[in-house]
C-alpha cells in the first residue's frame, strides 16, 4: 500500500512540474526559418515577461508545410492555453483546427496575415501590417523613381513582382497593394497596364488590363516556396528586354531578387539599370538597400507586432473587448534606414 502511495505522489509531481512549465499562450507563426519571426518572437518575449506570464512561440520549417503547422496549431489547442495566436499558412487547412478551439472556448488572435476566411466569430482580433497599404507605398515610391523612364520609352515598358504564393493573405495583398498603385499613377499620368503572370493577381488586382497597355506588370510566383525557385522568377523578369522595375513583396522574394543579380548585375538606381524594391528586412536585403542595389524596401515592425500580439491576447482571455491593430510599415532608404524611428525595425 505504501508503495502504491509513493507511486501516486511521484506521478502527481510530474504532473504538476509538467503543468508549470505548460505555458499560459501559445503562438503558431507562418515559419521560424526567417529573421522576420524572430524579431516577432522578441517582441512577444519582451511583453510576455512585462505582463508576467509564459508563452510557446512555434513555426513550422517553412512557408509551404502546411501539414507541420497543421501538427503544431493541433498541439497548441491540446495545451488547453488561456489564448492562441496564429498566423495560418492556409486557413483551409486549419479550418477544423479552429473549429476545435472554438469548441474549447480558447480565444484565437491572429497575426501576421492573420486567418483570412476563418469561421465568423473564430478570429477575435488581428495584430498585422496593413499589408495592402503597404505594398501600395512601395508602388508609389517605385512609379516615382520610374516615370520619367515611362515617359522616354517608345515602346513597351514592364515592371516585375516577385511572389512567394498567390495564398497567403500578407503575401498576396502586398503585392495586389503595389500593382493597383502602379496602375492607379499610371492611368492618372494617361497611361494603359497590361497584366500578365499569375492568374490570382491579374484576376483580383483593381486595375484595367488591355492588350496594348503601355506599362506591363508581370507577376511570377514559383512552383514551390524555394529560394532556388524564386531566384530563377526574378531572372526571368529581369532578363526581359523592357523591364525597368523589379519589386519582391516579402523577404523570401526580395532575397531571391539579389541572388538573381549576382550575376546578372542589372539592379541599381544608375542610369539604363532596373530599380529594385524589397519588402522586410534582414542582412541581404539592408546591404541591398545601403549599397544602391534596391531603391528602397518596406518594413514592418515585427518586433511591435509580437509585443501587440501578446498583450491582446492577453486581454482576450481576461474576457477584454480586442480590436484589430494596425502595426504600421516604414519605406527606408540608404539615406533614411539608420534613422532612430526606422533603425529600430530592421532586424538582421
Amino acid at each position: 500500500m505504501k508503495k502504491m502511495l509513493a507511486i501516486v505522489l511521484a506521478l502527481m509531481l510530474v504532473f504538476s512540474a509538467t503543468a508549470a512549465l505548460a505555458a499560459d499562450y501559445e503562438i503558431v507563426s507562418k515559419g521560424f526559418q526567417h529573421q522576420y519571426w524572430q524579431a516577432v518572437l522578441k517582441g512577444a518575449q519582451q511583453k510576455a515577461e512585462e505582463l508576467g506570464v509564459e508563452i510557446n512561440f512555434v513555426g513550422p520549417a517553412n512557408e509551404s508545410a502546411y501539414d507541420e503547422q497543421l501538427s503544431q496549431l493541433n498541439s497548441a489547442i491540446n495545451a488547453a492555453p488561456k489564448a492562441i495566436g496564429l498566423a495560418a499558412l492556409s486557413t483551409e487547412t486549419c479550418l477544423d483546427a479552429i473549429k476545435t478551439a472554438q469548441d474549447a472556448g480558447i480565444p484565437i488572435i491572429g497575426f501576421d496575415s492573420g486567418v483570412p476566411g476563418a469561421p465568423e466569430g473564430a478570429i477575435l482580433a488581428n495584430c498585422a501590417t496593413n499589408n495592402y497599404n503597404a505594398g501600395a507605398l512601395a508602388g508609389e515610391m517605385v512609379y516615382a523613381a520610374i516615370k520619367d523612364r515611362i515617359a522616354a520609352a517608345e515602346g513597351t515598358v514592364r515592371i516585375g513582382v516577385s511572389a512567394q504564393d498567390a495564398v497567403s493573405e500578407s503575401v498576396t495583398q502586398r503585392g495586389l497593394g503595389f500593382i493597383d498603385k502602379i496602375g492607379e499613377l499610371a492611368a492618372a499620368d494617361g497611361y494603359t497596364v497590361k497584366l500578365e503572370g499569375n492568374e490570382k493577381y491579374v484576376n483580383d488586382a483593381k486595375v484595367e488590363s488591355v492588350d496594348d497597355g503601355k506599362i506591363v506588370i508581370e507577376t511570377l510566383v514559383p512552383s514551390q516556396v524555394t529560394a532556388e525557385l524564386s531566384a530563377i522568377d526574378c531572372q526571368n523578369l529581369l532578363n526581359k528586354s523592357d523591364i525597368i522595375a523589379l519589386y519582391g513583396s516579402n523577404q523570401h522574394s526580395a532575397e531571391a531578387m539579389v541572388t538573381a543579380n549576382e550575376n546578372l548585375q542589372k539592379l541599381g538606381t544608375g542610369e539604363g539599370q532596373v530599380i529594385g524594391a524589397g519588402f522586410d528586412s534582414g542582412a541581404v536585403i539592408k546591404d541591398a538597400v545601403r549599397n544602391g542595389v534596391f531603391l528602397g524596401a518596406i518594413t514592418q515592425a515585427p518586433f511591435a507586432m509580437g509585443e501587440a500580439l501578446v498583450d491582446t491576447m492577453v486581454k482576450a482571455a481576461n474576457g477584454e473587448a480586442v480590436e484589430d491593430i494596425d502595426t504600421g510599415c516604414q519605406w527606408y532608404t540608404a539615406e533614411n534606414m539608420d534613422n532612430e524611428d526606422i533603425a529600430i525595425n530592421l532586424y538582421d
